[in-house]
């Protein structure tokens, strides 16, 4: 085989392997409940409550309402992130709360295992307090254990469902 011949196969080689690896980092999805009655109730009162639900991978989902407003801390190794102001200000308008009981998990697969990298959830918030319409957020988490944290959050009619994957993809995926 000629040098060049078996240069030009290298590189074939090397870029079919760099498609291959690139193919591989985009996330997966799996996919819990934030549903209150499939949760056990830590705590209730009378404009609140505290829902502990199943997560992934040693994660925990905590749904908390107070005063009307809602939102998702996680729990891990015992110890809960508190994430209201930051979802709160993520959300446009007033009276944020989950808008479903959907929680997204964004991560890879390797040996049959997931593995997550971010979770992705909707928020529903009064565009004002003069009107009963709602605007939808979906919020970004990146998983660190007690240290997870809002990495970003995209309009519901701004690309949607595929704009957050990618952006939990950009922000928290596999480098």
């Amino acid at each position: 085989m000629t040098t060049r011949k078996l240069l030009t196969t290298a590189l074939s080689l090397i870029i079919t392997l760099g498609a291959i690896s690139t193919a591989s980092a985009k996330g997966d999805n799996e996919f819990t409940t934030s549903a209150e009655k499939k949760g056990k109730v830590l705590e209730e009162g009378e404009d609140s409550v505290k829902v502990e639900l199943p997560g992934l991978a040693g994660y925990k989902v905590i749904f908390k309402e107070e005063n009307g407003r809602g939102w998702l801390d996680f729990s891990f190794g015992g110890k809960t992130t508190n994430l209201m102001n930051d979802i709160h200000n993520a959300c446009p308008g007033t009276w944020p709360r989950k808008a479903n009981d959907v929680v997204q998990w964004r991560g890879t697969r390797s040996e049959g295992k997931f593995n997550p990298y971010a979770v992705i959830f909707r928020m529903a918030s009064k565009e004002d307090e003069s009107t009963d319409k709602l605007t939808e957020t979906l919020i970004v988490i990146k998983l660190d254990g007690a240290n997870s944290k809002v990495v970003g959050k995209v309009a519901s009619n701004k690309g949607g469902n595929e704009a957050a994957e990618a952006l939990a993809d950009k922000l928290c995926g596999p480098k």
